[in-house]
C-alpha cells in the first residue's frame, strides 16, 4: 500500500512542477506557492526569527520622506525568494498565477495594490524587499499580502526598464505546526526537511496533531546516494537513523520508508529530502 501511494506521489510531484536548472545555489522553493513555469531563483535568503514589518498600504511621501501608509509588525521565520520570469510574459499574468493559488487555498487577502497606487517601486525594492533588481516601472507593479494558517505570504511582481520581469515572495511562518497541518489536510503530503533529518520537536507536535485524525503517517526519505534503486544504501541508512530518533520520542506508530533517488523532481539539487505523507482528510 505504501509503495503505491509513494509512486503516485512521485508522479504527481514530477508532473506538476517545472524547475529551472540554473537556480541560485542553495536556494529552494518554499512550498506555499508553486513557481511560475520556466522561472528561476535569482535571490534567496532565510532568517530563523524576524520582527517583520508587514506592508498593508502603499508607499506615501510625508515631508519628503517615503514610508508605508500602513504596516503591521509580525514575528516569524522569514523566507525570501526572487524569481526571474521568462521573457514574453506580463506582470499581470504572473501576479494572477500566484493569486489564483492563494484563492484556491482560501487565503485571507490583507491588502493588494497595482500600478502607481502602490507608490514608489524603488521603495518596495530596496526598503521593503531589500533586492535592488525589483526596482522597475511603477505602472507594471502588483502587490498582495495574504494569510494562511500559520503563515503570511507577500507577492510582488514588476517589469524593469530593460523589460526584464521579476516576481518576489516573502513567506513569514508564524506557526509551523499550523502551517504544516493545514498543508497536509489539503494536499495529503508536505516536505519536512532538506539535506537533514526533520526537527524532532516540531515533528512530535505535528504527529500529535495528526494522530487525532489518522494513524496512517509515513515519512519518506529521498536520498541521491549511488543508485536510483528503491531504498538505496545511503537512503536506507538515513531512514534507519530516523526510525531510531522516532523510537526515542515514542513515535513508533510513524512509518519510515526510503525511496532512494526515484523522485528527482523532489530532490532537485539536494542530497536528501524528507516528505511526510498522511491519510489525514
Amino acid at each position: 500500500m505504501w509503495l503505491t501511494r509513494i509512486c503516485s506521489l512521485i508522479l504527481l510531484l514530477g508532473s506538476s512542477i517545472a524547475y529551472a536548472t540554473d537556480d541560485l545555489a542553495g536556494s529552494a522553493d518554499d512550498g506555499v506557492l508553486e513557481r511560475f513555469r520556466g522561472s528561476w531563483i535569482v535571490n534567496y535568503s532565510t532568517a530563523p526569527l524576524t520582527d517583520y514589518a508587514l506592508p498593508l498600504g502603499g508607499v506615501e511621501q510625508v515631508n519628503g520622506v517615503e514610508r508605508l501608509e500602513r504596516e503591521e509588525r509580525i514575528t516569524g521565520r522569514l523566507t525570501r525568494i526572487s524569481y526571474r520570469i521568462p521573457e514574453g510574459n506580463k506582470t499581470r499574468k504572473v501576479f494572477d498565477f500566484f493569486k489564483t493559488q492563494l484563492e484556491m487555498k482560501k487565503a485571507e487577502v490583507l491588502f493588494k495594490c497595482q500600478g502607481r497606487e502602490c507608490g514608489s517601486s524603488n521603495y518596495w525594492a530596496n526598503d521593503v524587499f531589500d533586492f535592488s533588481k525589483l526596482y522597475g516601472v511603477e505602472r507594471t507593479q502588483y502587490y498582495l499580502a495574504a494569510r494562511l494558517p500559520g503563515v503570511t505570504v507577500l507577492m510582488y511582481t514588476v517589469e524593469r526598464g530593460n523589460r526584464k520581469l521579476y516576481a518576489h515572495i516573502d513567506v513569514i511562518e508564524t506557526d509551523a505546526v499550523a502551517r504544516i497541518t493545514a498543508t497536509i489536510k489539503r494536499e495529503g503530503y508536505v516536505g519536512l526537511s532538506v539535506s537533514q533529518l526533520p526537527d524532532m520537536d516540531l515533528l512530535e507536535k505535528l504527529v500529535s496533531q495528526l494522530e487525532a485524525h489518522t494513524k496512517d503517517i509515513t515519512l519518506v526519505v529521498h536520498h541521491k546516494g549511488d543508485t536510483l534503486a528503491l531504498g538505496s544504501e545511503l537512503g536506507a541508512a538515513k531512514a534507519l537513523q530516523l526510525r531510531q530518533a522516532l523510537a526515542g520520542r515514542n513515535m513508533t506508530s510513524v512509518s519510515v520508508q526510503s525511496v532512494g533517488a526515484l523522485a528527482p523532481s523532489v530532490l532537485k539539487q539536494n542530497q536528501m529530502v524528507v516528505v511526510l505523507v498522511s491519510g489525514a482528510p
